[in-house]
């Protein structure tokens, strides 16, 4: 190589660097305790940060599921067994980066890309704490500073308390289907008095898996055959406007289940408003990011085993109430319309004492919920479909106690199921009608038989128990609004009125895809002119 051409290639490789080097951004910024503690930390801590993938679910989706062990392999240097979200949402990160915290919590993370949607995490102790929001540096903003709240753990477990356990249970029998389905929503909320300090739980949920699908299989039908929340009473719940970016919030990339499309995060920083997420209606709760909660698919002959193991921080009291932890998870089984008399078992147990439990049900199913080894009933004498707390056992439930729930359909409900499973096909009697669905939204699943070796397809959503006619359903599919400002306007009503029940699944989906085509169809004509 002739010294001109050396020189260029060395001057070449100058520029390149120096355009690697002026295209890196730094995180400067501080932890602290967000129940108001000494600023100097208790225990070593790290600051770190990973790229995501741009169609990746936003960050603090991804903490609410299993996320601990992927980072802490990352700050080892290693690549993660698990990947960041585990089997609901995994994502493998285009690059880590990591450094120390001073023992007064200030930290400064250097060498990060820009124009790149940063997830970024502290870990003090053992646990991993999440800021909520994505950082996202340009070559107009190269820094950014924060302030990431954590909590001292170290509370007394003995003081926590599961102070409810609720049970919401929905059915809802059809003859187009061939087996009955069971829905449960389970709500527990468990509570811890200490002032100062964080206590850090473990709840495992052993979940049912619908007729037709298996352990494995069950991730990839997030938002219709399973969902979970973790939430406490910190802070204030993040909230957004419905648009076009936040109609798939929550469902981990998966756009809500079988009929939802896949997410498609914009150009920039996500975040998911948890005024969306559907089991958290009020909304009353902020999302919990510290701890894991893992999907677990155990081994079993029938390979329909799963468990979500939810290993979440309980926060410290605050303005003299309890700090308070809310796990709910909605599941779905069901049995045969060729087996109607088979029951459904499901069994719980916690290291915490349940102070108070009660359940909700449907008048065409029956529950029988036994303490194991202490001859007594969980829940008091029925009462026209609720099942209230024990009034001769205080607690209803005591730490490490076993109850087995099981549930059955009536004679009456057996009996139609079997008429249908006959060939008999007519609609439900008003008294075999589901109850309306309450406070929470109420799906179901469509699956089609195939009477050779019992083979079943799936076929179909959950769907909600309040249906508009058809015919009105079809009309409002066909008209499509006149302006921009329509289509936004028939959006926000349109999710007004499924998040209600008064919607069936598959035709609120199919409606607002034909707004969102709506919308692109305005705005390319917008383009059009413009050019």
């Amino acid at each position: 190589m002739s010294r001109s051409a050396l020189y260029i290639h060395t001057l070449l490789l100058a520029c390149l660097l120096a355009n690697t080097l002026t295209a890196q951004g730094a995180l400067t910024g501080r932890l602290y305790d967000a129940a108001g503690g000494e600023p100097y930390l208790d225990d070593p801590a790290m600051i770190g940060a990973v790229a995501l993938p741009a169609d990746a679910p936003a960050f603090n989706e991804l903490t609410a599921t299993q996320w601990q062990d992927a980072f802490n392999a990352l700050a080892d240097g290693q690549q993660p067994e698990t990947p960041l979200g585990g089997l609901i949402a995994p994502v493998i990160a285009t690059g880590s980066w990591f450094a120390p915290v001073e023992g007064d919590g200030a930290f400064r993370l250097e060498g990060l890309p820009l124009n790149t949607r940063l997830g970024v995490a502290a870990k003090v102790g053992e646990l991993w704490w999440p800021l909520t929001n994505e950082a996202w540096l340009t070559p107009e903003v190269t820094t950014l500073d924060v302030r990431l709240p954590y909590f001292r753990l170290g509370a007394d477990r003995a003081d926590v308390r599961i102070e409810k356990y609720r049970l919401q249970t929905r059915t809802l029998l059809r003859p187009d289907l061939r087996y009955g389905p069971v829905q449960l929503i389970e709500n527990l909320r468990i509570s811890n008095p200490d002032p100062a300090r964080a206590a850090l739980v473990t709840v495992e949920l052993n979940v049912m898996v619908p007729p037709g699908l298996s352990a494995q299989n069950l991730p990839a039908m997030y938002g219709s055959q399973l969902l979970y929340m973790q939430g406490w009473n910190v802070g204030t719940p993040l909230e957004k406007p419905f648009t076009e970016e936040n109609a798939a919030a929550w469902s981990f990339g998966t756009g809500g289940g079988m009929h939802g499309g896949p997410a498609r995060p914009g150009n920039g920083p996500q975040v998911s408003a948890d005024n969306w997420h559907l089991l958290n209606k009020d909304p009353m709760l902020v999302m919990v990011g510290a701890g894991d909660t893992v999907y677990r698919v155990n081994p079993s002959p029938s390979g329909r085993s799963a468990t979500l193991v939810f290993t979440r921080p309980v926060p410290p009291a605050r303005l003299g109430a309890a700090g308070v932890l809310e796990i709910r998870v909605m599941h779905q089984g069901g049995v045969l319309t060729s087996a109607p008399a088979e029951r459904i078992s499901v069994t719980r147990s916690f290291d915490y004492p349940v102070l108070e439990a009660e359940a909700d049900l449907p008048p065409e199913l029956t529950l029988a919920a036994l303490v194991e080894g202490a001859h007594r009933r969980l829940y008091g004498p029925p009462q026209d479909g609720r099942h209230p707390p024990n009034p001769d056992h205080s607690p209803d439930l005591a730490s490490q106690e076993v109850v087995q729930l099981v549930f059955a359909f009536t004679e009456e409900a057996q009996q139609m199921l079997s008429r249908w499973e006959a060939g008999e096909s007519g609609p439900p009697t008003a008294q075999q009608q589901p109850a309306p669905p309450g406070p929470s939204f109420n799906l179901s699943v469509l699956f089609k038989a195939l009477a050779l070796v019992f083979g079943l397809a799936f076929v179909g959503a959950l769907v909600a128990t309040i249906r508009k006619p058809r015919d009105e359903q079809l009309k409002k599919l066909a008209r499509l609004p006149a302006s921009r400002r329509e289509v936004l306007d028939a959006v926000v009503a349109l999710e007004a009125e499924y998040k209600e029940g008064a919607m069936p699944a598959r035709v609120y989906q199919e409606q607002r895809q034909r707004l969102l085509n709506r919308l692109v169809e305005f705005d390319a004509g917008a383009a059009e002119k413009k050019a």
